[in-house]
């Protein structure tokens, strides 16, 4: 009987302790902003202008769904909501714009997000990426305009250096003809 007590006394005290609420950051999706664009955009022509080292090339091109997908590749990359990043983004404020700053103990190629939203549609997105591996450093600042929820604008300024090679610029240019 003694032990039954004793065994009774131990398992109300082990109660479970009610775990401290653990808030996760929540940041913009741009993953899911490119399934949107892709499916908005579907067939729309564009201006595609490259700018490689001093030379320059433009073409108007017509996109379809696929052709878009591929394009806007690049917003899986600056997304800041992966779970590498969880947690490691300084947010602040600057005017209307959102900022996310990538903090100075965390380490990824996403530096900096920038974004201005009117409502649920974005306004305005700008991405820092720079990647500085062993054989080669890459670099890239994003600019993306939406008007409506609608990209209107995209423009890629970096560069490229590889281990024994010049750096390379580049730009590149797409917007609605």
């Amino acid at each position: 009987m003694k032990k039954l007590i004793v065994a009774l006394l131990v398992l109300s005290g082990c109660q479970k302790l009610k775990p401290e609420s653990v808030s996760i950051p929540e940041y913009p999706d741009f993953k899911v902003l490119m399934k949107e664009q892709v499916a908005l955009l579907g067939k729309t022509k564009i201006k595609k202008t490259v700018w490689l080292e001093g030379q320059s090339e433009a073409r108007v091109l017509e996109m379809d769904s696929t052709k878009w997908a591929e394009e806007l590749t690049f917003l899986k990359e600056i997304n800041p909501n992966q779970p590498e990043y969880v947690g490691a983004f300084a947010k602040s404020k600057e005017g209307e714009s959102q900022i996310l700053t990538l903090g100075s103990e965390e380490s990824g190629p996403l530096k900096e997000v920038k974004y201005l939203t009117d409502g649920d549609n974005y306004e305005r997105i700008l991405a820092s990426f720079h990647e500085d591996k062993d054989v080669y450093v890459h670099h890239r600042d994003i600019s993306i305009d939406l008007q409506d929820g609608l990209i209107q604008s995209i423009e890629i300024n970096g560069y490229q250096k590889m281990m024994f090679k010049d750096t390379v610029r580049f730009r590149i240019l797409l917007s609605t003809p």
